[in-house]
């Protein structure tokens, strides 16, 4: 009895001091790259895991002991690590693993230490590391980066027109990207969209901030059946690389391809006005649109492409505007209106843009259509005021169609005012563009439109601080293309220029106000900038 007590007793000493370091096995972590004596360049990636029972609440990147900064990216799956631990206490909720950076260029080549802590949010801090890396800024990098769109799993389908997204960077820049199908380049992807989360992860290297990219592939060029794909990087050294590949199966039919597109105005839960709700268009010429340009007038607008399976080109035929299912306006009402100095109710005007992101397909330069909204027209022919569904329907020639910007459209509101209503004035911040990075001199643009008395002013405001007005009234043949039916469209453009060397190398938010000819302020939109200057 007592032998067994003493025994006991010991057991439960040895238990007691076995704690700590049973608590310690509760943490695993490891720096999987760089690995160990690993000769570096260019942007150095640090990837690993972290995982403890406890919440993690930050991890923080050191390099020759020195602090560079905390991941952003402390929150990818590890399926592998589900596997390795399958009985770690919830291991199929933790998101593991991490991924960061550091420009090598900051260090002079040779030996250097690599070190991550990770922060509890019970206070303990842990090691992962230390690693030594030998760094040699004589050797270009290769560019890197991730094909988001279609995902790395199985074989993906594919039809019509298949978007291929995803980002890429490189210490020198990037010259091009390239979609390629069964070792051929299909075409190049447009680069530079805004991609924070990349950023989040490689906050050492600015450019990638704006490192997504997109291509839309016309698959009716390919035959059906299973192909390769893959991208291609170039960076401005001339140095590729072939950052991921996928395979994808490719159905084409005719029923299948539907005309496509964006209807970009008027925007979800809009407030539409109407003027003279009493008076009906007089109809001069037939077909008849229910438009009065007396009246205020909604532009209604966006694009649409259509592609055709190898026995037809693809063509859009027609478009048609529908409130509540019924069609008002048609392309059969599109005529030159000689006021607006502009074509309405019309498919085909000239879109640059969508070619740029479609430029292998038909009629990409020409895809816009613009219909002018006559909200008060509409109600004198018995349309009631409140909630509407409005969309655009789209046909092509082999009768098939499709609805813009779904099925579904857009609740739109209707509603009566006078004559002398003052409608808030119109604009947008073309420069800078979002979270973009500045120095020196720069100049900040847009334009600015009133309906009613003119624009009289358009001011600059940083962080909360009037900065000066704006030159107003430079020459936008393009803002008259979308808005013919204002007058001061042709010359709404607005230009400021800034000393960013007065602000601090941080962010901040620029603000664009327009006081109209009656007096009447309107914000027309606001923009986050970084400054960055050189000391």
């Amino acid at each position: 009895m007592w032998r067994r007590m003493v025994r006991g007793l010991t057991l439960g000493i040895l238990g007691f001091l076995l704690i700590p370091s049973a608590f310690a096995q509760n943490f695993i972590g490891s720096i999987e790259r760089p690995r160990e004596g690993e000769t570096v360049f260019g942007m150095v990636l640090v990837q690993g895991f972290a995982l403890d029972e406890g919440q993690i609440s930050g991890i923080d990147l050191y390099v020759d002991g020195v602090f560079q900064h905390t991941l952003g990216n402390t929150t990818t799956p590890r399926l592998d690590l589900i596997e390795a631990y399958p009985n770690y206490h919830g291991i199929h909720t933790k998101l593991p693993g991490f991924h960061t950076g550091f420009l090598a260029s900051r260090f002079p080549s040779g030996a250097h230490t690599i070190h991550l802590q990770v922060r509890m949010s019970d206070g303990r801090v842990l090691e992962i590391g230390p690693r030594v890396v030998e760094i040699d800024n004589t050797i270009n990098q290769a560019p890197f980066g991730f094909i988001d769109i279609p995902d790395p799993t199985g074989v993906h389908d594919a039809s019509g027109s298949y978007p291929v997204t995803g980002w890429a960077t490189d210490t020198d820049g990037v010259k091009r990207i390239d979609v390629m199908i069964d070792g051929l380049n299909m075409q190049s992807a447009v680069y530079g969209d805004v991609r924070p989360d990349v950023h989040n992860a490689y906050p050492d290297l600015p450019a990638a901030l704006f490192s997504g990219w997109i291509a839309h592939i016309d698959t009716t060029r390919l035959t059906n059946g299973i192909h390769h794909l893959a991208v291609r990087v170039t960076d401005n050294l001339g140095m590729s690389k072939v950052i991921g590949e996928r395979t994808v199966q490719i159905f084409n039919s005719t029923h299948l391809l539907r005309p496509f597109g964006y209807l970009e105005e008027p925007l979800k839960d809009a407030t539409l006005y109407g003027t003279n709700c009493g008076v009906a268009p007089s109809c001069q010429i037939s077909p008849c649109a229910p438009v009065s340009f007396a009246n205020h007038i909604t532009p209604v607008r966006g694009w649409a492409l259509d592609l055709g399976s190898r026995e037809d080109l693809g063509r859009v035929a027609y478009a048609e505007l529908m409130v509540d299912g019924v069609s008002w306006i048609s392309t059969d009402h599109c005529r030159f209106n000689p006021t607006l100095g502009a074509f309405t109710n019309c498919y085909g005007l000239p879109r640059l843009d969508v070619a740029r992101y479609y430029p292998t397909y038909n009629d990409s330069p020409r895809s816009g259509f613009f219909f002018t909204l006559d909200v008060g027209s509409l109600m004198a022919l018995g349309v009631n005021p409140g909630h509407h569904v409005l969309k655009v329907r789209v046909g092509d020639q082999e009768q098939t169609f499709a609805e813009l910007p779904n099925t579904s459209g857009i609740n739109v509101f209707f509603t009566c005012v006078e004559d002398t209503f003052d409608f808030p004035s119109l604009g947008y911040i073309e420069y800078p563009t979002r979270l973009e990075y500045l120095k020196g001199t720069v100049t900040f643009s847009g334009w600015a439109l009133d309906e009613n008395a003119g624009v009289r002013t358009v001011e600059i405001w940083v962080d909360g601080v009037f900065m000066g007005p704006a030159a107003y009234g430079l020459a936008r043949p393009d803002v008259q293309q979308f808005f013919p039916m204002i007058l001061q469209s042709a010359q709404s453009g607005w230009r400021f220029t800034l000393d960013t060397t007065q602000l601090s190398d941080a962010r901040h938010r620029l603000v664009v106000k327009v006081i109209d000819g009656g007096g009447r302020e309107t914000i027309i939109g606001s923009m986050d900038f970084y400054v960055d200057n050189p000391n």
